[in-house]
């Protein structure tokens, strides 16, 4: 019999408004994490949901504030980041300061280093850019 050796230490956040052109019930995004989580060979716990009225992501925050260094965050999608470019940048700050790997799991990326994460920002800016 095979075992499977699980990594600890990754979390995963989700929203329940649309996101990038995206909109997908929790349960729905649920199903897709389980299924990566088990993919990449990562420990699953229900992921933190950001309130429908809140603007400023203050449960991604605080699952990034919970996450050790060199942790793991699962999100669906970049378009899960805030749109907030003060708030981005906060948050982009503290993941490379706990060296935190996150996955993007519907544009396949991986971000863990400050040119990764700054490849990514520069997306978000230019997608804002093209939707005006």
């Amino acid at each position: 019999m095979k075992s499977l050796k699980i990594k600890l230490g990754a979390s995963s956040y989700i929203q329940s408004k649309p996101f990038g052109n995206y909109y997908l019930p929790a349960r729905f995004q649920y199903v897709i994490l389980r299924d990566y989580f088990k993919k990449k060979k990562l420990h699953f716990t229900l992921p933190q949901g950001e309130p429908v009225f809140s603007k400023n992501s203050i449960k991604l925050r605080d699952v990034i504030d919970k996450l050790k260094k060199n942790s793991d965050l699962v999100l669906l999608s970049i378009y899960t980041l805030p749109n907030d470019r003060i708030l981005l940048k906060d948050i982009v700050n503290l993941l490379i300061k706990k060296k935190i790997k996150t996955h993007f799991i519907f544009e396949n990326l991986l971000a863990k280093s400050k040119n990764e994460y700054s490849k990514i920002t520069k997306l978000l800016k230019l997608n804002k850019f093209l939707k005006k």
